[in-house]
C-alpha cells in the first residue's frame, strides 16, 4: 500500500468485510483494520542492531443479539478478511452468556483531524536511521571519556488504519512518528551514574545533540553524597519523571471503566476540587505533535480535547462508547486497542497535556530553602497503589536544593507520599513543556513527600 492512498485503501477492505458479514447474516459487524511500517534501530555499546518490518492485519468484532464474537487474522487479503468474520460469527454464535452491557457499535459522527504527517519519514531507509543513531551514540561516548557505555535507539514509523460498523461508521487515519532514546553509563572511582532521555515527534527532528545532553547530565551526577536526614521537604520534578507519575495516577482513576466498576479514586469526585486553582490537565487527542493524535479513536468516534481537571476541579473521565453508556456519559474518542488488530477496544488516553504555569525552572528553585530536585526516572512508580494512590519510590537521579541552589548530587534516596493527594500539595507549576510519548508536561515541584537518605 502508498502511504499516499493508505486510508482509501484500507476503507475499502472494512467496506468489503461488512457486505461479507451482512451477507453472512450477522446482525451487527465492526471490521478494524490497520498496517504499520516501522524501522527500529539500536547501538548498544557499538553492536548495531537494526530491525525492519510491518505489522497488520484485521480485528472483527460480530454480535447476534446480545452474544459477542471476535476474530484477528495477521493479513490483509480478501481470504484472511473472510476468515475473520467467519470465526467471528462462529464465536458469537457459540457463545452462552449474552454481554449485557451491550447495545450497539460506535454511531457515525464527523471525524476529527489527524496530526502532524511527514513523508520524509516515509522516505528513510534502514540506513538512514542507523547513521542517525549512530551519530547519537558517538556523541554520547566522545562527550567524556567517564562515558563507559551508552545506548542509542530510533524508531521511525507510520501507518494508519481505518474501522467500519453496521451503525455507518466508515474512517480512517494515518500517522507517521519518530522516536529517539539514549542511555548513558559514567563511571569515576568505582561510582556509576546513569542518565537516559527521549525526543519524540511526528516528523524528522533536527538535531537536538541528544547524545551530548544525555552525557552531561550523567557526569553532573557523578560525586553523590548521602542525604543524612529523614523529613518532609519540597521535591521538584523534571518532565521525563513527571511523565510517569501522570501516567500512573491518571490511568486507572479518570478511566471510565474503572469508574463505572468502582475501582477510581476519583469515581465519586466530578466537580469537586482535587488539585490547585493553577492545575489544568487536559486529554489532547488533536494536539498536532501529539503520538496519539488521529481523526478517530479505534472503535471510529472523533478523537478530541477533553478537560480532565480544570483550574483544579475534576471536570470529566475518559470513555469509549461502552462504557459511557454504562457511565450514563458520551465517548470521549478514548478507545484505543492495546494489541492492534488482535485485541478488542479498551480506554486510554492520547496525550495527557498539563498546562503551564508562569514560573521558570530557576525561580522555581530559587524559592525552596531547602528541597530535592528529581531527575529522569524513579523506580516502582508503576507498582503504586492506583485505587488508593499510595507511593513509594526510589530516585537514583536526584540533587540537594539548599538555598535556592542546586548543591550536589545525592545517593539514590526515596520519596513516598500519595499521588491523588498530592494534586492539592503542587507548590508550582513550570512554564517549561516536553513532549514525551504519551504526555506534555512541565516541570512540577511538589510539598508534602516524605524523603529518605
Amino acid at each position: 500500500m502508498s502511504f499516499d492512498t493508505l486510508k482509501d485503501d484500507l476503507l475499502s477492505l472494512t467496506d468489503a468485510g461488512l457486505k461479507y458479514a451482512k451477507s453472512k447474516g450477522a446482525d451487527q459487524t465492526e471490521i478494524f483494520v490497520s498496517t504499520q511500517k516501522s524501522i527500529n534501530v539500536a547501538n548498544q555499546s557499538g553492536m548495531i542492531q537494526a530491525i525492519d518490518g510491518r505489522n497488520e492485519g484485521i480485528g472483527v468484532r460480530i454480535a447476534q443479539g446480545k452474544k459477542m464474537g471476535f476474530a484477528a487474522m495477521s493479513s490483509l487479503t480478501d481470504e484472511a478478511l473472510k476468515h475473520a468474520v467467519d470465526e467471528a460469527l462462529t464465536v458469537a454464535k457459540s457463545m452462552k452468556q449474552d454481554n449485557e452491557g451491550f447495545e450497539k457499535f460506535a454511531n457515525k459522527m464527523k471525524p476529527a483531524k489527524d496530526g502532524i504527517l511527514d513523508h520524509n519519514i516515509v522516505a528513510l531507509t534502514t540506513e538512514d536511521i542507523v547513521n542517525k543513531t549512530n551519530k547519537t551514540f558517538k556523541e554520547s561516548k566522545e562527550f567524556d571519556p567517564r562515558i563507559i557505555s551508552a545506548t542509542a535507539r530510533t524508531t521511525s514509523t507510520y501507518g494508519g488504519y481505518a474501522i467500519a460498523n453496521s451503525e455507518g461508521v466508515s474512517g480512517s487515519t494515518s500517522y507517521t512518528a519518530y522516536i529517539m532514546v539514549n542511555f548513558v553509563t559514567a563511571m569515576e572511582e568505582q561510582e556509576r551514574k546513569s542518565a537516559f532521555d527521549f525526543s519524540v515527534t511526528r516528523s524528522v527532528p533536527e538535531d537536538k545533540n541528544l547524545g551530548k545532553n544525555c552525557s552531561e547530565k550523567a557526569i553532573k551526577l557523578l560525586g553523590s553524597k548521602p542525604l543524612d536526614f529523614t523529613g518532609v521537604l519540597p521535591t521538584v520534578w523534571n518532565p521525563i519523571v513527571m511523565s510517569s507519575f501522570w501516567q500512573t495516577s491518571l490511568s486507572n482513576s479518570v478511566n471510565g471503566r474503572q469508574v463505572v466498576e468502582k475501582n477510581s479514586y476519583f469515581m465519586d469526585k466530578l466537580g469537586d476540587k482535587v488539585g490547585i486553582p493553577e492545575l489544568t490537565i487536559t486529554d489532547d487527542g488533536q494536539l498536532p505533535e501529539g503520538l496519539n493524535t488521529s481523526e478517530i479513536d479505534y472503535e471510529g468516534v472523533p478523537r478530541q480535547s477533553t478537560n480532565i481537571i480544570e483550574k483544579g476541579v475534576l471536570r470529566s473521565f475518559l470513555y469509549d462508547s461502552y462504557y459511557g453508556r454504562l457511565g450514563k456519559a458520551k465517548s470521549t474518542g478514548n478507545a484505543t486497542r492495546g494489541q492492534d488488530y488482535e485485541s478488542t477496544p479498551g480506554i486510554s488516553p492520547t496525550t495527557i497535556v498539563i498546562q503551564p504555569g508562569s514560573k521558570s525552572f530557576d525561580e522555581i528553585i530559587s524559592g525552596i530553602d531547602k528541597g530535592v530536585y528529581v531527575m529522569d526516572s524513579v523506580m516502582g512508580m508503576m507498582h503504586s497503589n492506583r485505587i488508593s494512590g499510595d507511593f513509594s519510590v526510589v530516585a537514583t537521579s536526584a540533587y540537594l536544593i539548599e538555598n535556592g541552589e542546586i548543591t550536589h548530587p545525592l545517593n539514590p534516596i526515596t520519596i513516598a507520599g500519595n499521588l491523588y493527594k498530592s494534586y492539592l500539595g503542587i507548590r508550582n507549576i513550570g512554564s517549561d513543556s516536553k513532549l514525551l510519548p504519551a504526555v506534555k508536561t512541565p516541570t512540577i515541584a511538589f510539598n508534602g513527600f516524605t524523603v529518605n537518605g
